[in-house]
């Protein structure tokens, strides 16, 4: 499909081609100004250990870059020792420091500053000690490094508060409902090239991806443990959209194995791993509640054979060792699939070896410390439609029990993930066909995007494309011709194309009137705008016209006292004001006021705000002792809220030195709602 201004959002365009795609990292802290060709092979071999390599020379550019690193990386620093004692003090608290390996030829080093630091695992005086203590230690990461990624359902909540787990569920039926485009793949191998340009090993078994990879082998591939489930891994965990769409063909190869040998009997299961101390605190108090599992889940029939041979220690008291014991059901409706996958895994087992589908949905069990100091975690396998879910994904769902594409872009919106939602809604723009009924809606919110980053040329622009598209393919009273003319109003109003944004409104308040009882508030909304960019233009019996009319139907359908009610009174009452209708103005601020009372607390600053302009009303009717009243009811409230140098002080304090002089003009920030 063709583009439109403001949205070059190409995939391999955003992602950042020098980032590290995996979860580790390796950080060589070395002072030394030459590098011997010894030095180049220890860190050609660091690579096959962790890909990801960056050397400094510079202790403090070497402290900002790690300060700046996400916490949900892993870092692994190689120090020599007397550059370490300067830079440990300052970095060993951050969490994305995993582990450092102190380097000195010198045999009689000073341990006494380094035990103080447990992060510390080894002391090596010459490079190929290094290079076996990282990798065994390595090794033992692979508990950590598969972490379970979960959102939770919390059942006492409201659906605002489980936006995440949403989220992560309608995201993954996002990925398995849409087909990948020819050039994933293709970007995906570019991008693991650059990633591991110059490491032979990786390469080679890019290379071999790229000649032997199926659609009947992506089990193989994803339990293989190399850089396709790694990368992976980290997109998922960092919610790496750009990323996470181009393993769409990935996702749905291993779904489509899993459904072909799904489970037919309830079994219990069972997986070891590390977790760390926070995470495990999260879980311990969300017992009952739900988990959406948002990476592959591979567990075994086995207990014994889940469970390490020997006790893993990584002197670090940040993680605990977890054990979750795990029943499954496949005769539940609606749920993800998991098979016994023992025969197309990589390490291809006899049997035992289950994988559920990402975005399993679980209930938390659940949770205790046996007699082994290991924390057994009990889950349930559940469905969606069980009496909890199942509303809130109806909501979601097309009549055909497919998740609608564009309620991700929705969720989106609602976590206020603005770029990633333009990134989704611009990918669909690309990948949907001309003549598919969701193309307007895409234009639509890419204009609204647009709008919030006020970039109000390119809202226009997608605005009018949808309008295009819509006015062709739908009838003249579909109330999404309404919606457009709306966010059309205003970018309008934005642009100060006053008499294009009034116009845009009253054609969204002509679609809206045929259904009013649906819509009243839109309707509501719309005249109120209209009513500001009359008042703007110091056209007041225009503008008063609209906002009774907004309050008229809002008493329509709102309680006596409901909130928006209380702005439509203060509209009112400001234009009159302007009109030097005084009484009627007083009649409504005393209005306002009233159901503000029943909202705020005593002393908030916008009950001060109604006052103050009490007060003025007051003044310009030349009763000063009313207006000095009211002057100095609000100054109390802001001397209690405020800064005594914040402009509302400095205003009300104006006034009441010029309360002898009524008809002096200081506006007072009247409550506007658009």
């Amino acid at each position: 499909m063709g583009s439109c201004h403001g949205a070059n959002n190409s995939s391999n365009k955003t992602l950042i081609q020098d980032e590290n795609l995996e979860m580790f990292t390796i950080i060589w802290l070395d002072d030394s100004k030459t590098k011997s060709q010894k030095t180049i092979s220890i860190q050609q071999q660091l690579r096959t250990i962790v890909n990801y390599l960056k050397t400094f020379e510079n202790e403090d550019d070497c402290e900002k870059y790690i300060q700046k690193m996400s916490k949900d990386e892993y870092i692994i620093l190689i120090v020599n020792d007397q550059i370490g004692q300067k830079i440990l003090p300052n970095i060993h608290h951050l969490q994305q420091l995993f582990s450092i390996y102190i380097y000195s030829p010198n045999k009689n080093i000073d341990q006494q500053w380094i035990n103080q630091f447990n992060k510390v695992k080894s002391i090596s005086i010459d490079y190929d000690e290094l290079i076996t203590q990282i990798k065994v230690d390595h090794m033992k990461c692979k508990y950590i490094k598969d972490e379970i990624l979960f959102d939770i359902f919390r059942i006492d909540q409201s659906t605002d508060l489980n936006n995440k787990f949403l989220y992560s569920q309608i995201l993954i039926d996002v990925l398995l409902q849409m087909d990948s485009v020819s050039n994933d793949i293709t970007d995906l191998m570019s991008l693991c090239r650059n990633q591991y340009k110059g490491n032979k090993t990786e390469l080679n078994i890019l290379r071999e991806f790229q000649q032997n990879y199926s659609t009947h082998n992506a089990v193989w591939w994803l339990t293989k443990d190399i850089f396709i489930s790694q990368i992976l891994n980290k997109a998922l965990k960092i919610e790496n959209i750009d990323m996470i769409f181009l393993f769409r063909f990935f996702l749905r190869d291993i779904e489509q194995q899993l459904i072909e040998n799904q489970c037919l009997l309830p079994i219990k299961v069972y997986r070891y791993q590390l977790m760390s101390v926070n995470k495990l605190e999260i879980l311990k108090n969300s017992i009952g509640q739900f988990l959406s599992i948002n990476n592959f889940l591979l567990t075994n029939i086995n207990r014994n054979a889940t469970l390490p041979s020997s006790k893993v220690s990584l002197s670090n008291n940040n993680y605990q060792p977890i054990l979750f014991e795990i029943t499954a059901d496949p005769n539940l409706n609606k749920i993800k699939a998991f098979a016994d996958i023992s025969s197309h895994s990589y390490f291809n087992h006899d049997e035992g070896e289950i994988l559920f589908m990402l975005g399993s949905i679980f209930q938390l069990n659940n949770i205790y410390l046996n007699d082994n100091n290991i924390w057994i975690i009990e889950m349930t396998l559940s469905s969606k439609t069980n009496q909890y879910l199942k509303s809130i994904f109806d909501n979601f769902q097309n009549d055909d029990d497919e998740i609608n594409l564009l309620a991700f872009g929705y969720i989106l919106q609602k976590l206020n993930k603005s770029n990633d939602t333009e990134k989704y809604y611009y990918r669909l723009f690309n990948e949907l066909s001309e003549d598919d009924e969701r193309i307007n809606y895409c234009c639509l919110n890419l204009g609204n995007i647009a709008f919030i980053k006020k970039d109000y040329d390119a809202s226009l622009e997608w605005l009018l494309k949808s309008l295009d598209i819509s006015l062709r393919t739908l009838q003249s009273n579909d109330m999404f011709l309404a919606l457009i003319y709306n966010s059309m109003g205003h970018v309008y109003s934005a642009k100060h194309m006053l008499k294009s944004a009034v116009e845009s409104y009253y054609s969204a308040i002509s679609i809206w009137k045929q259904s009013t009882d649906e819509n009243y508030l839109k309707i509501a909304e719309c005249m109120n705008n209209i009513g500001i960019i009359y008042k703007q233009e110091k056209h007041y019996p225009l503008a008063l016209d609209c906002f009774k009319e907004t309050l008229n139907i809002l008493e329509k359908y709102l309680s006596h006292n409901h909130f928006d009610l209380s702005k439509s009174h203060c509209n009112i009452a400001n234009t009159y004001r302007q009109l030097g209708r005084y009484e009627l103005a007083l009649e409504h601020y005393y209005l306002s006021f009233k159901i503000l009372e029943k909202y705020y607390s005593p002393v908030h600053p916008n009950l001060a705000k109604v006052l103050g302009n009490i007060g003025i009303v007051y003044a310009l009717k030349g009763e000063s002792e009313k207006a000095l009243f009211y002057y100095e009811k609000a100054l109390e409230i802001y001397r209690q809220t405020l800064p005594l140098t914040h402009i509302n002080n400095l205003k009300i304090e104006q006034l009441i030195r010029n309360v002898q002089s009524p008809h002096r003009k200081i506006s007072f920030g009247a409550i506007e709602s658009k």
